[in-house]
């Protein structure tokens, strides 16, 4: 057999790894207690381990007085957690997670956020997490590594990822940001149609792409102070917060305030203001 550097050269079966699929991969004909147990008598371990270690599993993920019951009576979450009983009852040295929570409501994803970071905490295993969910990843990890077709972006932890995006596709990973292109002109970044960059925002030695997140504009009625000038084309009212969007030039500018202000009405003119140190600049052609 031959092995491409760097590939290891123990057999899959003897690796001692656990995995979390995206789907459930739970047999739906054998109890609660049997897919649990099923890594365990793969690999041939005594009766009385076997019971222990998946009495101890289900137990952490708190499923204890479920073992007899069929996949078919449980919920969403609870079969999630079978998942990782099973997974962690073999005590396995790396537990591998691919989009582990992309097939719970927002309600349960929550839920087992919390409790896949109590079982790390609980169990010292190593974990690694694949997902396309940005809260997801800031929640759960210790270390965040942004990829893109097989390359490595940036690695640091979540509030390091957050705070200093290395290169624009990190920052469009983390969610729901504005991206204006602006040109360079005498020296000064300009959003066209916009107006330029306020000052002591980040420059560029040629033309960029602006980034900044919406939780990081501050939206008023036209007025004295100094901003972008535009329109309010939708307001959503949602509790806590107040969602917009406005036309400044020939770019749509998300923007989320909390309520406890005035609510701009749609078709309102408003100021655009952008605090300089909450503004990302990224030269073109080095975007990604």
């Amino acid at each position: 057999m031959v092995f491409a550097a760097g590939e290891s050269k123990v057999p899959v079966e003897e690796r001692n790894l656990g995995m979390v699929f995206q789907s459930y991969a739970i047999w739906p004909h054998m109890s609660i207690e049997a897919n649990v147990a099923y890594g365990l008598k793969v690999r041939r371990r005594p009766r009385a381990e076997i019971e222990r270690r998946v009495r101890d599993a289900l137990a952490l993920v708190r499923l204890s007085g479920y073992e007899k019951r069929l996949p078919g009576q449980l919920s969403g979450g609870q079969m999630q957690r079978v998942v990782l009983a099973r997974a962690i009852a073999y005590d396995p040295q790396i537990l591998l997670l691919d989009e582990p929570l992309a097939n719970l409501d927002a309600h349960l994803r929550e839920e087992m956020r919390q409790e896949l970071k109590r079982i790390q905490r609980e169990t010292g295993t190593t974990m690694i997490a694949v997902t396309h969910d940005q809260s997801e990843a800031l929640a759960l990890s210790d270390q965040i590594l942004v990829m893109d077709s097989g390359k490595i972006l940036q690695r640091g932890a979540p509030q390091e990822i957050w705070q200093r995006p290395s290169v624009a596709t990190v920052a469009r990973f983390l969610g729901g940001v504005n991206e204006l292109a602006a040109v360079l002109r005498d020296g000064h970044l300009v959003v066209e149609g916009v107006g330029p960059l306020p000052a002591g925002a980040p420059t560029a030695n040629g033309d960029a792409a602006v980034i900044f997140r919406p939780t990081d504009v501050v939206l008023e009625p036209v007025g004295a102070d100094p901003g972008w000038r535009g329109t309010v084309l939708l307001t959503q009212f949602l509790g806590q917060s107040v969602q917009y969007l406005v036309r400044c030039g020939g770019f749509e500018i998300k923007v989320e305030m909390p309520a406890s202000g005035q609510v701009l009405r749609e078709g309102d003119l408003a100021c655009v203001r952008v605090a300089p140190e909450a503004i990302m600049v990224y030269e073109a052609g080095a975007t990604t």
